[in-house]
């Protein structure tokens, strides 16, 4: 075989390979219109006649296009598997339909948590078996949801089947983003369980991030969750110096054999790991001190000094300091709101904020300095 023989065989294979993708990348017009058209002729159809359908029927229905999306996607995989993900997300879709056919048919609306969870489990599932990043993004939708959902009607059975389903999710995940949102829906199912159990204290967000030091106990491996700590523990300060001078879930006094309790255990959880990370959390041990009549300042001038520590403690040890300096930022401006928004303008604020911070920025690079590392 000649040269030249060789390369018209070579375009000829190529341009075959090239019809066949374009017959199969682009099918007729006519056949999608149609598709559509049927579509919405039969939908529809079942609008017009929604009251006159039997309510098994009505399940029915719902329940057949939902099996149809998995049995397509099925079909699809050998022949266009780039559309079997979007069947299955459509199945989702129809399941979750399903549900509210079933729940709206015989009047279930007292049970709307247990739809939520429902929603949660079968995304879940579909991460577990199907792997696919958008199954993440739908079970985290699906945990907010069912989180959010549950505060009023929560009962024992759905909060033990909703940690049941966290941890599937949490254990049999390798992604680092899966376990991200597992560990906040594990969170967010403690904030619903003090609602079950009628706590009416102010420390229960503080004591459902102590109980989740259980993980750091089982998966002592999994050492990135320290930061998921740090996060939450940011935001919990904030949130408890916003609240400080109101009756925040509750009009009583703390606790003071709670308030004790509760310091103690968070300064342990840094005790017993001895991370760095860890002992920023432990530092939330003294807002259960900081909740008492008349003590919202204390608090404040902690977080102050807290903020300011942690950003001068990043920089120390050459780490990225964007964080550190958000946090210390947002503590500002809550103080500020909160305390001096009627005694102080706010472009006077700004101006102090400033100078401090650039007298920080000096004091660091004047340190740097003398050590003989200087930085920009």
């Amino acid at each position: 075989m000649d040269e030249m023989t060789g390369q018209r065989l070579v375009d000829y294979e190529n341009e075959r390979l090239a019809g066949r993708e374009k017959r199969e990348h682009k099918p007729p017009i006519l056949v999608i219109i149609g598709s559509i058209l049927l579509a919405l002729s039969l939908f529809s159809f079942v609008a017009a006649n929604w009251q006159a359908i039997p309510d098994l029927l009505k399940v029915s229905i719902f329940l057949i296009f939902m099996v149809a999306m998995y049995v397509t996607a099925e079909q699809l995989q050998t022949r266009a598997p780039r559309y079997v993900t979007l069947f299955r997300v459509l199945g989702i879709v129809f399941f979750v339909a399903t549900m509210i056919v079933i729940f709206t048919t015989y009047n279930l609306s007292s049970q709307i948590p247990l739809l939520f969870w429902l929603m949660f489990g079968v995304a879940v599932l579909h991460k577990l078996i199907y792997q696919h990043p958008i199954f993440t993004f739908i079970a985290a939708l699906a945990a907010f949801l069912a989180n959010t959902n549950s505060f009023q009607g929560v009962g024992l059975t759905l909060i033990i089947l909703g940690f049941i389903i966290t941890w599937a999710w949490f254990h049999y995940v390798d992604n680092e983003i899966d376990r991200i949102f597992a560990w906040f829906s594990f969170y967010g199912l403690l904030i619903t369980v003090g609602q079950y159990a009628n706590y009416e204290g102010r420390f229960w967000p503080i004591w459902a991030l102590v109980i989740l030091h259980v993980l750091f106990l089982i998966y002592r491996e999994r050492a990135q969750w320290n930061y998921l700590y740090l996060f939450v523990a940011a935001l919990l300060s904030i949130g408890y110096l916003i609240n400080a001078t109101e009756g925040w879930l509750s009009q009583r006094q703390p606790s003071v054999l709670e308030a004790t309790v509760l310091s103690a255990l968070l300064v342990a959880v840094y005790l017993l790991h001895r991370r760095p990370e860890l002992v920023w959390v432990s530092l939330l041990a003294v807002v259960p001190f900081s909740l008492f009549e008349d003590s919202g300042i204390l608090l404040a001038i902690f977080l102050e000094a807290v903020a300011l520590g942690y950003l001068i403690w990043q920089d120390h040890n050459r780490k990225p300091i964007v964080l550190a300096f958000i946090y210390f930022l947002l503590v500002q401006m809550t103080i500020y709101f909160i305390y001096v928004w009627d005694r102080l303008d706010i472009s006077l604020f700004f101006l102090i904020g400033a100078l401090i911070v650039f007298a920080l920025s000096l004091a660091l690079w004047w340190r740097n300095r003398t050590r003989g590392d200087v930085r920009t």
